[in-house]
């Protein structure tokens, strides 16, 4: 293989890495757990996979096996579906006037006393955080 990372032949679809690995740091978080004792969990040798599993390593997302899967949905107590197709923090349906900060879906609806539109709710830090979800008061707008 020229470039690129190795296949493991049980590996789940790729575009689905992002999606279990946003779970999977929301689900950890929701616990109380640090990197270490999550990982300690999965038998994972240092904190560096975790955060690759979490998609923080720099910006690269590790793979998950269908094994590693199972494993994942028994420690957290949630079925392999769920944790493969839907953001735990949002089921894909963040609140109206806000964005999920785990898988980044976003509700263009503004809800009372929000503006919020597509150029208008960037996912951006400094902005108001609550419960996972990004909101921007209509007087932070940017226009």
């Amino acid at each position: 293989m020229a470039g690129g990372r190795r296949h493991r032949v049980d590996e789940i679809p790729q575009e689905l890495f992002a999606v279990v690995g946003a779970n999977i740091r929301i689900l950890r978080q929701r616990r109380g757990w640090t990197q270490r004792q999550f990982g300690e969990l999965m038998g994972w040798p240092t904190t560096a996979t975790v955060c690759a599993a979490e998609g923080r390593r720099g910006g690269r997302q590790r793979g998950f096996t269908g094994a590693e899967i199972k494993r994942l949905a028994g420690i957290f107590g949630v079925s392999a579906q769920q944790l493969t197709t839907q953001c735990a923090n949002c089921g894909g349906n963040p609140p109206p006037g806000f964005a999920c900060l785990a898988c980044e879906a976003r509700n263009w609806q503004a809800g009372p006393g929000w503006q919020a539109g597509p150029s208008q709710l960037p996912r951006a830090d400094g902005n108001q955080d609550c419960g996972g979800y990004s909101l921007v008061p209509s007087t932070n707008l940017r226009r």
